[in-house]
């Protein structure tokens, strides 16, 4: 590929690079192939000079290129369009979570200059139709081995994919005394419900139990018909010998996790019974602000079954927007 500012007599058959005016008159756009019509009027308006590309037999065209790898980098459940200028937008095909291989997504983009692709960060929620990822080729033409490259890079394994929300049954067990079973209820209860449904899954009625070891493992043991147990208490969980964590193991489960690194919601717990994600949630989960649960409960629902190394792998951006309405916000902590 040759770029370069040329005589008007020489442009004939290249790529204009930029847009050209006469005064405020826009005459030509770039991306504009030059053909004789088009030097005999630029002439005609004194232009003596050009900058201009020319493509090589070995160069595929900006749209091409988009086009080719951005069929190459999608797997499931993404969809390709490549509208022109060297683009091709990724858009999710369902709502879910979009999954990234950042390594591979780093080799390509390290590949050659001007073949660059920016998506989301690894694990968003998106919704359907909604832009997930943008391929853009920066020049007009980029060597056809590299492209061949990024398809060979991805013949194993796409970049991309998306993890599709499936709709479960969630069930929500709160524990406390006698005296704030009211208060508990209502304060958990409909703020669970609305993040539930507003992922397109179903809250089961809530059970209220007393807050020990025993009363929380049978009413976890009970919950045979749900897919996801979240665990809301009186008290939040500071330790794995507390009591949301023993009544866990004391039903058969296992803990993966007890302190997430996603602040609001550090106290987070998760482990699971057999297959089935059992969550202790911190109090955040009240506040339709953005915390943990938003970061743990849609992979869930996704059918992904989180490790200790994904849950860890949270720190990095974990630090998100403080909610006032907490017991210590960051605020009353600084000095």
């Amino acid at each position: 590929m040759q770029f370069g500012e040329v005589p008007l007599e020489d442009a004939a058959g290249g790529i204009l690079a930029h847009k050209l005016y006469a005064g405020a008159k826009l005459i030509l756009n770039k991306g504009h192939r030059l053909g004789e019509d088009d030097i005999v009027r630029l002439r005609g308006l004194g232009i003596e000079r050009l900058v201009v590309t020319r493509l090589s037999q070995a160069d595929l065209h900006e749209d091409e290129a988009a086009q080719r790898i951005g069929r190459a980098v999608i797997g499931k459940n993404l969809h390709m369009r490549a509208p022109g200028v060297g683009r091709a937008n990724i858009t999710a095909a369902a709502r879910g979570i979009l999954h990234i291989d950042v390594p591979l997504l780093e080799t390509i983009n390290n590949l050659y200059d001007g073949i660059t692709i920016a998506s989301l960060r690894t694990h968003s929620l998106v919704s359907k139709g909604e832009m997930a990822a943008l391929v853009k080729i920066v020049p007009f033409g980029v060597p056809a081995a590299r492209v061949v490259d990024v398809e060979r890079i991805c013949q194993d394994k796409p970049v991309l994919h998306l993890r599709e929300l499936q709709p479960k049954r969630i069930a929500l067990i709160v524990s406390g005394t006698d005296a704030t079973r009211e208060r508990l209820l209502r304060s958990f209860h409909l703020p669970v419900r609305r993040r539930i449904e507003g992922w397109g899954s179903h809250l089961l009625e809530p059970i209220f139990v007393q807050h020990n070891a025993a009363a929380i493992a049978g009413a976890i043991q009970a919950q045979s018909q749900a897919d996801m147990i979240l665990i809301a208490s009186i008290s939040a969980i500071i330790d794995r010998q507390d009591v949301v964590p023993k009544a866990l193991q004391r039903a058969g489960g296992s803990i993966t996790l007890h302190g997430v690194p996603v602040d609001p919601g550090t106290l987070l717990l998760l482990g699971y019974l057999d297959d089935t994600p059992v969550v202790g949630a911190p109090g955040c989960i009240k506040s339709p602000k953005t915390n943990v649960i938003d970061w743990i409960l849609p992979r869930l629902l996704s059918g992904e079954r989180l490790t200790r190394a994904d849950l860890v792998m949270m720190g990095h951006g974990g630090l998100l927007k403080d909610i006032a309405e907490r017991p210590m916000p960051r605020s009353k902590t600084e000095g």
